[in-house]
């Protein structure tokens, strides 16, 4: 009695440890790393690594302090990075109030020129220097 529950332990022990690792989701891997606007951190705005193939969503940080900290899936990215402040003179909304307005050129978000390739390890440190002329 008590060998056929000891038996009925460990295989549901077994059982447990497979389901665990037997996960449909692809392994993913931490990347950080510091992004400058002009030579300055840029002091906040939303990072976003996308899998160019388009075959899962993307995954995003928010930059605070010129740095970013996201687990992604490896393979090749392609990377959207925005910020937006409030300009003097700028957009306003409907009860007049200052609309902020991107500043990130669009190359660097909706029309990106950015990739990065993620390994498998957890040493992924990739940074990118914005301009805002080319």
């Amino acid at each position: 009695m008590v060998g056929a529950r000891c038996t009925r332990c460990w295989l549901l022990a077994v059982m447990l440890a497979c389901a665990a690792g037997c996960s449909t989701e692809p392994r993913q891997y931490v990347v950080k790393g510091k992004i400058t606007f002009d030579g300055q951190p840029l002091s906040d705005g939303d990072i976003l690594f996308a899998s160019p193939a388009g075959d899962r969503g993307p995954d995003a940080s928010r930059i605070k302090a010129g740095a970013y900290e996201l687990k992604t899936t490896e393979g090749s990215k392609r990377v959207e990075i925005s910020a937006s402040k409030i300009r003097p003179g700028g957009a306003r909304g409907a009860g007049g109030e200052p609309v902020p307005e991107e500043f990130i050129p669009e190359r660097y978000n909706t029309q990106s020129e950015l990739t990065a390739q993620v390994q498998p390890s957890n040493a992924n440190l990739i940074d990118f220097e914005l301009r805002s002329q080319k």
